[in-house]
C-alpha cells in the first residue's frame, strides 16, 4: 500500500465552466488507483475558500467553549435523534465495529444536515426514517454559527457533486451516472472539536478506530496531526498538506464498486508533546445517496475473477442503522 497521495484537481471538477477532459482523465485515474489501494487521498486546488474554513471552525470552536449546560439546550431530545451537540462520553466510533472495549472517544461534535427545507423534506421523507429528516437543532449563541455553517454546507454539498462525474469517470461509467442516486441526498456536516489531552483513560482516543459507513466523506482538518490509517498491520499518519481536503471512502462505496475502491479503517490519536495540550478542529462532511437509493454492484467492477459480491441493500437503511451504532448508551 502507497502513502496516501495528494491529487490536484484544478481544471478536472465539473464545475461551472465544465472540465478539461484531459485534466479530468488524469485526475480520474489518479483516484481510482487511490481508491483501490487505499481509499484515501488528498485533493488541492478544490475551489473551496480557506476563509470560509477558518470561519467554520472559528464559530464552532466559540460554541465548544461554552459551558455544558448551554451546548446541552441542542443536545438530541433522545434516540433517534442524533442531530445537534453530541458531547463528551456520548459517542464511540470503535462501538460501530463492535469494540466496546475502547472508552468512549475523546471528542465534541455538532451536526446538520439539509432538511431545514420542508420543500426537500417532504420530497426526501420515509416513513419509519424520522430521524434522518428532522430538522437541525441551532444554538442561539454564537449567532454566526448558523449562516457559518449554512453557506459551508452548500459550498461542500456543490464539490460532492462537481466531484462524481470524476468518480464515475474513475469506474469506466457514464459523466452522470451517480445522478439520479443523489437527488435527495441525505449528507450530513459536522464538525468535531478534539479538546486538550490533560485527563485520559487508557486506551481513549479522540476517534476510536472506525470506517466510515456512507459514500465519500470530505474533511478539512486544522493542520495538527492526528489522523491515521491502518496499512497492513501498521498504523500510518496521513499527510498534513496546506490548503487540502483528506477524501476517504466508506462502506457503502466499497459495496456498490463490489471491492475494487475500499474503505479502510482509520482513528484519530492523542499527539505526542505541545500538540497534546492543543485543542483540534476537523470538519467531515459526509456525502450519502438519497435514502431510496438501492445500492446494486457497479456493472463494470464485476469481472470474471471479481463476480458480484453483495446483495442489493437501501442506502438509507445501512446508514441509519450504522448511526444508531455510535452511540453510547445513556
Amino acid at each position: 500500500m502507497r502513502s496516501v497521495p495528494t491529487i490536484d484537481v484544478s481544471g478536472a471538477l465539473n464545475g461551472a465552466g465544465g472540465a478539461d477532459p484531459s485534466r479530468a482523465d488524469e485526475a480520474a485515474r489518479a483516484i481510482d488507483a487511490a481508491c483501490t489501494d487505499s481509499g484515501f487521498f488528498i485533493v488541492t486546488s478544490h475551489g473551496v475558500a480557506a476563509e470560509l474554513v477558518d470561519e467554520v471552525m472559528d464559530a464552532a470552536r466559540r460554541f465548544f467553549l461554552l459551558p455544558a449546560e448551554t451546548k446541552q439546550k441542542v443536545a438530541p431530545p433522545g434516540p433517534p435523534h442524533y442531530r445537534g451537540w453530541l458531547g463528551l462520553d456520548t459517542t464511540s466510533l470503535a462501538a460501530t465495529l463492535g469494540d466496546d472495549v475502547t472508552p468512549p472517544d475523546l471528542c465534541e461534535s455538532f451536526n446538520v444536515g439539509r432538511f431545514d427545507d420542508p420543500e426537500a423534506r417532504a420530497r426526501a421523507f420515509v416513513k419509519g426514517a424520522e430521524a434522518t429528516f428532522l430538522p437541525n437543532l441551532w444554538p442561539d449563541e454564537p449567532a454566526e454559527l448558523r449562516p457559518a455553517f449554512e453557506r459551508y454546507y452548500r459550498v461542500m454539498e456543490q464539490l460532492c457533486l462537481d466531484m462524481l462525474p470524476l468518480l464515475a469517470r474513475a469506474l469506466d461509467l457514464p459523466p452522470d451516472w451517480f445522478d439520479d442516486k443523489v437527488t435527495d441526498h441525505t449528507a450530513l456536516l459536522l464538525v468535531n472539536w478534539y479538546p486538550p489531552a490533560a485527563d485520559v483513560r487508557p486506551g481513549q482516543l479522540r476517534r476510536g478506530a472506525h470506517t466510515d459507513y456512507g459514500a465519500f466523506t470530505i474533511v478539512a482538518a486544522e493542520q495538527i496531526p492526528g489522523l491515521q490509517i491502518l496499512v497492513g498491520d501498521r498504523w500510518t499518519d496521513v499527510p498534513v498538506v496546506p490548503g487540502g481536503f483528506v477524501v476517504n471512502l466508506g462502506d457503502l462505496m466499497a459495496h456498490w464498486t463490489n471491492d475494487r475502491w475500499v474503505s479502510t479503517l482509520h482513528r484519530v490519536v492523542i499527539p505526542d508533546g505541545a500538540d497534546r495540550q492543543r485543542d483540534r478542529m476537523s470538519v467531515p462532511y459526509f456525502f450519502q445517496p438519497s435514502y431510496r437509493a438501492v445500492i446494486e454492484t457497479i456493472p463494470t467492477t464485476v469481472t470474471d475473477d471479481r463476480p458480484a459480491r453483495y446483495e442489493p441493500v437501501l442506502s438509507g437503511e445501512w446508514i441509519k442503522a450504522k448511526s444508531m451504532s455510535m452511540l453510547e448508551d445513556q
